[in-house]
């Protein structure tokens, strides 16, 4: 206490019984209501929509799945979950939306593998790092990548092309969606195991690349399972191999690269797909949207879409995606140096 002077003077008195057992009750309802917050919230979402952002643009194979499982999740919600296309760099600017985004469970990343292991190491400008700003809800789906030439290449097999590109190194183009990309690294990646030098033509998407594969402009080109399917039988080009321990089902005729005598291009090249949350979204509600991801990923529908598109259902946990995500980042980490490949 002190005087009216301000000077303070020591005293030998105790806080009573009383007072001690109602600090003591008030700390411990503190710790109750914080340790009932994230049930409660969990319970009550969602009381709005849910916002899924898709990195790419309307249309595209990420946005097509992402779709399906939006809708599929909605049911088990009972709340809408909207696709947002927020395309730009490869899928950067999606994911730099979501990695800033409020954890609190209403803004969700549908991401492709690139996103999440290729960008953060080829980009400066990435912003995020994927292990920190983002925590992982389940895997959905995976697919193939796929080897198409130009059928005026006159190349029908793998040993035809091999033997082409050693005695011409350097002369044999492959497009790609841009520096950087999947697309890009898996090409990368063949020339690799193969021991060919290739020449690398990049585009800005997909779509470009492909229109100039048809038209003769390039000379062959990697693209994924729902490309594939759309030009297969076609007159302009040719199905060579696929990724993968084993044959696609809607192309049981195509080869994997291990059948045709190339190791390293197995399922571990697969691209794949999984929804995302900020890092810091709590726990209770991580559960309750994987556990609508999981009822989706059962729904016959979904099913029956992913089937048609070639895409193969992969549902695997949090921890699982998590390791899957450090597994290709230390890969494609060690191609990108040893190719001193750039997103520039």
């Amino acid at each position: 206490m002190f005087h009216s002077d301000g000077e303070q003077i020591m005293s030998d008195s105790h806080p009573d019984k009383e007072e001690a057992s109602m600090l003591k009750f008030v700390l411990m309802s503190l710790c109750a209501a914080a340790i009932g917050v994230q049930p409660a919230v969990a319970q009550s979402y969602p009381d709005k929509p849910v916002k899924m952002v898709v990195g790419f643009a309307p249309g595209g194979p990420t946005d097509i799945l992402a779709r399906v499982v939006a809708t599929a999740m909605g049911k088990t919600l009972g709340n809408s979950v909207i696709v947002d296309n927020k395309a730009g760099g490869g899928g950067l600017l999606g994911a730099q939306s979501v990695a800033k985004a409020a954890p609190d469970g209403y803004t969700i990343l549908f991401a492709g593998d690139g996103q999440l292991t290729l960008l953060p190491q080829l980009s400066n400008k990435a912003g995020y790092e994927t292990q920190r700003d983002f925590a992982p809800i389940r895997m959905v789906a995976g697919q193939s990548n796929v080897l198409m030439v130009n059928k005026a290449t006159g190349i029908s097999d793998m040993a035809t092309l091999i033997a082409r590109a050693k005695a011409s190194p350097g002369q044999l183009t492959y497009g790609s969606a841009g520096n950087g990309t999947p697309t890009h690294l898996v090409g990368a990646l063949f020339e690799n195991a193969t021991g060919l030098s290739l020449l690398h033509v990049p585009y800005k998407g997909a779509g470009p690349a492909m229109t100039d594969l048809i038209g003769g402009q390039i000379d062959m080109m990697f693209v994924g399972m729902p490309v594939a399917l759309q030009q297969a039988g076609r007159d302009q080009v040719t199905i060579l191999a696929v990724t993968g321990n084993k044959r696609a089902v809607k192309l049981a005729n195509v080869p994997t690269f291990t059948q045709a005598g190339i190791k390293g291009l197995g399922d571990e090249t697969a691209v794949w797909w999984a929804v995302m949350v900020p890092a810091g979204v709590p726990q209770a509600i991580r559960s309750r949207l994987d556990a609508a991801v999981k009822e989706a990923l059962n729904s016959p529908e979904l099913r029956k879409s992913f089937t048609a598109q070639g895409v193969e259902l992969l549902d695997q946990d949090a921890t699982t995606t998590s390791q899957w995500i450090e597994r290709d980042r230390a890969r494609w980490a060690t191609l990108i140096k040893n190719k001193k490949i750039t997103a520039e």
